[in-house]
């Protein structure tokens, strides 16, 4: 069981974090912490937490996976200062404070556009964020899913092949409450400090940086190389003389 009373002695965060509600079970952490939007008493920065999601949402409608007592399944509530457009810098932000956090437990984890954390090309965790505009401006609310200390048999069959967990990668547990305090640091540092600087730093951590790669959107299929970010955190493909920018959809490396 996640113990909050280990996460937030370890916090150096202003807001970030400050009001954290924890359930044992729950069907989603986004969803829950929309309730406490909508009700009126979430506050920015407060962080909704479980030990067994059992109905999380991927991109696209797809379900994420959370093994129960074993993962971090956490969202965030914002109300920032932002324009629409630059909104998607939120997501990109929390996929750089996971993967600095990671790295302190000596996993060097990856980023693969727009929202998944990857180590040798196995997904390690998922990034979800939903926004809706108010009288007040944009509210965002952001889930994040880490695979923490997950065996591969808890994994159901169909994801062996493309899961992977701070387990397996260590060959040991590690403390998640540490884990969350980290990433919430670090998530807060880029918010105050360095929001200007996370597309850079993402392009940084990007494990596809300047690979060829297929992407499936709306519009229908791009292929091309994929060459970064731009300001807003649209991802880029080149292909030909042009960049095409790319906004909902799917990004996989092309194979050879």
């Amino acid at each position: 069981m996640l113990t909050i009373s280990l996460v937030q002695p370890r916090l150096t965060t202003s807001f970030i974090g400050r009001e954290i509600t924890y359930y044992p079970s729950t069907g989603s952490t986004n969803t829950d912490l929309w309730a406490l939007v909508d009700s009126g008493e979430a506050m920015p920065g407060q962080v909704v937490i479980t030990d067994d999601q059992q109905s999380g949402r991927g991109r696209q409608g797809r379900r994420w996976f959370s093994a129960a007592g074993l993962g971090l399944t956490f969202s965030i509530f914002l109300s920032p200062k932002l324009p629409q457009e630059r909104l998607g810098l939120l997501s990109l932000g929390m996929g750089v404070a996971v993967a600095d956090a990671l790295e302190l437990e000596n996993v060097k984890a990856r980023l693969k556009w727009p929202n998944d954390i990857v180590w040798e090309g196995h997904k390690l965790g998922g990034i979800l964020a939903e926004s809706r505009m108010t009288d007040e401006g944009p509210a965002v609310v952001i889930g994040t899913g880490i695979n923490v200390n997950e065996q591969i048999t808890d994994f159901p069959e169909e994801l062996h092949s493309a899961a992977v967990s701070v387990y397996m990668v260590l060959g040991r547990p590690i403390q998640r409450e540490l884990l969350l305090a980290s990433t919430l640091n670090r998530f807060e540092e880029l918010l105050k400090d360095c929001l200007d600087d996370v597309t850079s730093f993402w392009q940084e951590r990007c494990d596809h940086l300047g690979y060829p790669v297929r992407f499936d959107g709306p519009d229908g299929r791009l292929e091309g190389r994929f060459t970064g970010v731009n300001p807003a955190g649209q991802g880029l493909i080149e292909i030909g003389s042009e960049i095409h920018e790319l906004s909902a959809g799917d990004l996989d490396l092309k194979p050879e």
